[in-house]
C-alpha cells in the first residue's frame, strides 16, 4: 500500500512538474514544428500487403512523404522489411524470420494472404526498397524500425548499409532521408552511437518510471530527437503534444486511418502521422494547407511500376493501384473508380497495431 501510494503521488509529482513550461509558451506552439507529413505505414497497407511493392508503390502514388519500413535480420544478416518476427501472418510459410535465409524468403508467397491478386507478391530487402523508390523519387524519405535488435547487430548492419549508400548524414528529423525509430530506447541510444541518423523513440503506454518522467516533462535523453505516441496516447493527453514541441521534439503519432481523428491531431499540431490510408490523409492535409508541397515531395506523376534489376520484385503494372489517378490540382491521387470484382471490395485494411 505504502509504495502504490508513493508511485502515486510522485506520478501527480511529475503532471504538476509539466507545468514548468509556461501556459504562456504552451498557448504560443499550436502548429507543428515543420510541414505536417504523411506516413505510409507499410506501405498503403489498407489496400495492398504490407511490406510489399504493391504496397510500397501504391503509397508513392497516394503522394506520401515517407515510407515506413519494420526491419528483421535474416539468418544470412541482411535486413528485409517485414513487421512480425515470424513469416505465419504475412506468408504461406512457418518459421521465424531468423531462421530463413533470403533466398528462402523469397520462395514465399507473401501477398495472397491479403487477396489472390496479390499472390506474386515477395518479401522486400530493405536495400532494394532503397534503390527502387530513391530511383523512381530521389527525395523519397523512409522511416524505419529494427524490430529485433539481436543484441545490437540489426542497428549495425542498418548503419554499414546507409553508410555505403551514403544516407546516413542528409540531414535532421524534418529532412534527412532516413529516420530511425523503435520502442526501444537503448536501440536509439546504440544508432546515436553508431552515426547522426535522426531518432523517434515509439511508445503505446506510460508504463516505466523514465517514460512518465519523459512525458510529463515534454523532454527527454538527448539521442532522442522525436516522441511517436500511439495516437490514443495523444487523444488521452492532448497537451503532450505542445509540452513536446516546447522542448523541440517532434511528435510523429501512429496508427491513425479515420478522417476526423486525423483532422484532430493535425489540429494539435502533431508533425507526423502514420496512416494505412495515405489517400484520406493527402486529402486532410491539403485541405489544412500544412503540409509539403507537391516539389518538396517529388512523387512522380506517372511511373511504370516495377524496379528493373531489383532481384525478387514480382510485379503486375495492371495491379489494384491502377484505379487511382492523378488528382488535377497535383494534390495527391483521388479514387476513380473500383476495381472490377476485386478481392478488397469490402476490405477495411490492417488497424492499429505499431
Amino acid at each position: 500500500m505504502y509504495q502504490c501510494n508513493l508511485y502515486s503521488n510522485v506520478v501527480s509529482a511529475l503532471l504538476l512538474a509539466s507545468i514548468a513550461v509556461s501556459s504562456t509558451a504552451l498557448a504560443q506552439i499550436d502548429t507543428a514544428l515543420g510541414p505536417q507529413l504523411n506516413i505510409g505505414h507499410r506501405g498503403a497497407s489498407a489496400y495492398a500487403p504490407e511490406h510489399t511493392f504493391y504496397a510500397y508503390d501504391l503509397a508513392m502514388e497516394m503522394d506520401v512523404d515517407m515510407l515506413e519500413c519494420d526491419l528483421f535480420l535474416t539468418k544470412d544478416e541482411v535486413l528485409i522489411c517485414i513487421h512480425d518476427s515470424t513469416v505465419d501472418r504475412t506468408s504461406d510459410g512457418s518459421g521465424r524470420v531468423q531462421d530463413f535465409t533470403l533466398d528462402e524468403l523469397r520462395a514465399l508467397d507473401f501477398g495472397s494472404w491479403f487477396g489472390i491478386k496479390f499472390s506474386s507478391a515477395k518479401i522486400v530487402p530493405f536495400e532494394e526498397q532503397l534503390d527502387c523508390y530513391l530511383d523512381h523519387n530521389p527525395l523519397m524519405r523512409f522511416h524505419v524500425e529494427t524490430k529485433d535488435s539481436a543484441q545490437g547487430r540489426a542497428e549495425a548492419v542498418l548503419v554499414e548499409v546507409l553508410a555505403r549508400k551514403g544516407l546516413l548524414d542528409t540531414g535532421d528529423i524534418q529532412t534527412s532521408t532516413i529516420v530511425m525509430q523503435s520502442f526501444d530506447a537503448s536501440s536509439l541510444k546504440r544508432i546515436k552511437q553508431l552515426s547522426e541518423l535522426p531518432t523517434a523513440f515509439l511508445f503505446a503506454r506510460r508504463t516505466s518510471f523514465e517514460l512518465l518522467q519523459w512525458v510529463a516533462s515534454g523532454n527527454g535523453p538527448d539521442y532522442i530527437d522525436a516522441f511517436a505516441p500511439n495516437s490514443a496516447a495523444i487523444f488521452n493527453d492532448p497537451t503532450s503534444v505542445q509540452r513536446f514541441h516546447a522542448n523541440g521534439h517532434d511528435v510523429h503519432t501512429w496508427t491513425v486511418n479515420e478522417r476526423t481523428q486525423m483532422d484532430y491531431l493535425l489540429a494539435l499540431g502533431v508533425d507526423a502521422i502514420f496512416t494505412n490510408n495515405p489517400d484520406i490523409l493527402r486529402a486532410a492535409i491539403d485541405d489544412k494547407g500544412s503540409g509539403t508541397s507537391p516539389e518538396q515531395r517529388g512523387n512522380p506523376s506517372d511511373f511504370k511500376r516495377g524496379c528493373q534489376g531489383i532481384a525478387g520484385r514480382v510485379v503486375s503494372n495492371k495491379g489494384p493501384g491502377d484505379v487511382w489517378a492523378r488528382h488535377d490540382s497535383g494534390r495527391g491521387v483521388v479514387r476513380v473508380e473500383k476495381a472490377a470484382a476485386s478481392d478488397l471490395t469490402n476490405y477495411s485494411g490492417p488497424r492499429g497495431g505499431d
